[in-house]
């Protein structure tokens, strides 16, 4: 009887399992799916390829997939350099401030001529299995020939049918695109006619340069077809066409109307026979944001549905369709292009300043302030050719599984003729990168953080009792602050952007208000792991010959002297100084043992020199003497202080100088009435010899952020020459704000160049993306 009831409830129990995994929503599978944001990267180049003794620069910009803004989520970026294998090579961390980074790595002696990959990423984006890394191919030209095999083999082609949705169906009306691409992945255009097997014709088709089209095909239950294609070559291939479904649903998506997108569901009468009032449901998505249909053919073999645009998303959507049992059956891409403003970019050239000239640029078309980067160029380079735009990056790139030959023609100069084309791209992609079975099956955990700045945390293990804080000193971004301990005397400090070679420091306060050397452990924290690009991706990235492949840089085509030096130091006892180069009535103090022994803590002296200090609890109040009171701006170690509860109980012996100006001129109006204080802590002893000689400890972060430079062209011994035309760069330019309601100016050098081109891309305030290419006659 026991057994009779434990199979009863197991019975019981399998049942309701499977009536759950039946009855399970895909609305609500989908949303869980994306409910951790996705962060996108772009980063525009100067140049995709570079001499050795060049610099690549860049400007990174950061997107949030679902709300299509900026994304500000993340500070960290990883840009690293890989050889042609995919193995890593060098990797920095930058700084990203209101979503953009800039930066730039050099093309030193650890280069070869030959191909490399530039890849950036952030932390966040290793949550996910599908990665929005972004990986660019670039070439390095150097006085060594690079060989590259030309051994000419046959051509081979690829011909696939690819019918709209994933398959046809029989005696109904179905879209059948196709692709035709040699062994270099390369369209080939071509015709071609489908024959039944009495070699009747019933339909014909013609592809377009990238060897992809589409045609009308309604073929019949349990019949054969095959395809003659003929190359423009005039070489013929012969191709069987996918056997058609006896039973299904065909989809066919009518895009080019301005303000609506038509679905056309077909059927056939063997399929409505078996299950006349099956309903279905279309899911049109993107990134997280969803909209539902649910339609049933109702006896008839054809049902139609007209959705306005404006009730769907900018760019890629998505269109799924599920039977009754919630099994994805179709999945077809379009582009909704009803939200998308096309930028309209006016630069033109004012006149000429000395050495440089002087352009005006403006946009007119977007409404909206806007973050453009842009490389100058000559008008016959062959120096840039990157894989994305800003534009097909986002807009594309994320939604589909497999490369795109040449994705900027499609957004560049849109059309109707390319939006027709970009549809049928999109019709021949197939379904999107996201897999249904990944959907429903493990969700992001979100394992990987945001990373904002470095953490540390650290223990003090010397002395031992009695500390219950530590002074950290300023740092180039950072200012000088107390750090709590708790009681077993460890601490942790957040959002840290120490930069490369940059030395944190610390002290620790005695009773008598004397900075100490502490011995502390301490432990940075932040994602440096060493990775490697795939083969998968490295693939995609291929072209068949680079530009570099058969050049070799000619002699003396640099100056000698053009080569960027590594900084000299020079060491040399440092002099006390006189005066402050911007306080005109500066009066400054080098702090002496004298100063230490007549005024204990700094704020003794300040009250000396004509202020009025009063301390309560903890809290510090200065100002002057005179009617009206007034507080001083105080700057300590170059950081201006909103409070001066730092200066409490600070031993004069801590301070190296200190500049009192009383005016505050120089300051302007930032001084007010209180005048200026400026404070520096010591960086040298204040003893010659004995423990107070040693007042802090130090570290560099072993992982840090490489700061941003100011661009630099390389100085070339002609610009007239070929080389310079084909490989040359003109001018970076990583930041320029388009406000609404002005023209901005910009200069480069005048290298005397015919006509130049310029290369922008950017992005609004409001997500609108900018990817422009101007070239302009100088001469």
């Amino acid at each position: 009887m026991k057994t009779k009831y434990l199979f009863l409830f197991i019975f019981l129990l399998s049942s309701v399992s499977a009536f759950c995994q039946q009855e399970k929503n895909v609305e609500d599978e989908y949303a869980a799916y994306f409910t951790l944001p996705r962060e996108a990267l772009y980063v525009h180049l100067n140049k995709t390829t570079y001499f050795k003794g060049e610099e690549i620069w860049f400007k990174g910009y950061t997107y949030d997939q679902k709300n299509q803004l900026t994304s500000k989520a993340t500070t960290n970026i990883n840009v690293g350099i890989y050889d042609e294998a995919g193995n890593q090579l060098k990797k920095s961390l930058f700084k990203a401030e209101n979503g953009v980074i800039q930066g730039n790595i050099a093309v030193d002696s650890t280069f070869s001529g030959g191909t490399y990959y530039i890849k950036a990423e952030t932390n966040w984006m290793k949550n996910f299995k599908e990665s929005n890394a972004f990986v660019q191919k670039i070439e390095i030209i150097s006085e060594e020939v690079a060989k590259k095999n030309t051994t000419e083999t046959e051509a081979n082609y690829d011909f696939q049918f690819l019918p709209e949705g994933g398959h046809m169906v029989a005696n109904t009306k179905n879209t059948i695109g196709f692709k035709l691409i040699n062994e270099s992945g390369k369209g080939v255009k071509a015709s071609g006619i489908v024959y039944d097997s009495n070699k009747k014709e019933v339909a014909s088709f013609e592809g377009n340069t990238f060897g992809l089209g589409k045609f009308l095909f309604q073929p019949k239950a349990d019949q054969n077809y095959t395809a003659e294609i003929k190359l423009e070559n005039g070489n013929v291939l012969n191709q069987a066409v996918p056997k058609a479904k006896n039973r299904g649903v065909a989809m066919i998506v009518s895009n080019p109307f301005p303000d609506k997108v038509i679905i056309n569901f077909n059927t056939n009468a063997e399929t409505l026979k078996s299950n006349p009032s099956k309903e279905y449901k279309v899911l049109i998505h993107q990134n997280g944001n969803l909209k539902t249909i649910a339609f049933a053919f109702e006896n008839a073999t054809e049902k139609i549905i007209s959705i306005p645009k404006k009730e769907l998303f900018k760019g890629i959507n998505t269109i799924t369709v599920f039977d009754d049992k919630n099994t994805p059956i179709l999945e077809r891409l379009f582009f909704n292009d009803f939200f998308t403003k096309k930028a309209k970019i006016h630069v033109s050239k004012l006149n000429m300043l000395n050495d440089s000239i002087l352009f005006s640029i403006s946009e007119s078309q977007l409404k909206d302030n806007a973050n453009i980067s842009i490389s100058v160029l000559p008008e016959m380079t062959k120096s840039y050719d990157p894989d994305h735009t800003i534009v097909s990056n986002f807009y594309l790139k994320s939604h589909i599984k497999s490369a795109v030959e040449n994705p900027q023609y499609y957004f560049r100069d849109m059309n109707r003729k390319k939006k027709y084309e970009l549809d049928i791209l999109l019709l021949t992609q197939g379904w999107s990168r996201y897999n249904w079975d990944t959907i429903f099956g493990d969700k992001p955990n979100g394992l990987n953080r945001f990373e904002n700045g470095i953490a540390i945390s650290g223990t003090v293990n010397r002395p031992k009792p009695g500390v219950d804080r530590l002074f950290l000193y300023a740092t180039k971004n950072h200012s000088a602050r107390f750090i709590e301990l708790d009681k077993d005397q460890k601490f942790t400090i957040t959002n840290l952007f120490l930069e490369e070679g940059e030395e944190i420091r610390f002290s620790y306060m005695t009773e008598k208000g004397l900075f100490k050397k502490p011995s502390v452990y301490l432990r940075f924290s932040v994602s440096d792991e060493e990775d490697k690009i795939s083969e998968t991706t490295i693939k995609e990235n291929s072209k068949v010959q680079s530009n570099s492949a058969d050049f070799q840089l000619p002699e003396n085509f640099f100056y000698d002297n053009s080569e960027q030096l590594d900084a000299v130091v020079i060491k040399a006892e440092k002099k006390k100084e006189k005066r402050d180069p911007i306080l005109i009535n500066g009066k400054v103090t080098e702090i002496t043992e004298i100063e230490t022994q007549r005024y204990i803590n700094i704020t003794d002296f300040i009250q000396y020199n004509g202020y009025n200090v009063s301390e309560n609890l903890g809290r510090i109040s200065i100002t002057t003497r005179r009617t009206p009171k007034a507080s001083p701006v105080i700057y300590f170690d170059n950081a201006r202080l909103s409070s001066f509860n730092i200066l409490y109980n600070l031993s004069t012996a801590n301070v190296e100088r200190i500049i009192i100006d009383k005016t505050g001129l120089g300051e302007g109006m930032n001084a007010g009435f209180g005048g200026v204080i400026k404070i520096y802590t010591r960086t040298t002893p204040l003893f010659k010899k004995g423990e107070a000689a040693e007042i802090f400890t130090g570290s560099t972060a072993p992982f840090a952020f490489t700061p941003a430079k100011e661009y630099y062209a390389p100085k070339y011994s002609s610009y007239l020459n070929n080389t310079f035309e084909k490989y040359g760069a003109i001018s970076w330019i990583p930041e320029l704000k388009l406000t609404k309601t002005k023209a901005v100016n910009f200069k480069v050098y005048n290298t005397k160049t015919k006509s130049i081109t310029l290369f922008i891309e950017g992005i609004t305030e409001s997500g609108d993306l900018i990817s422009e290419k101007r070239t302009i006659q100088i001469r």
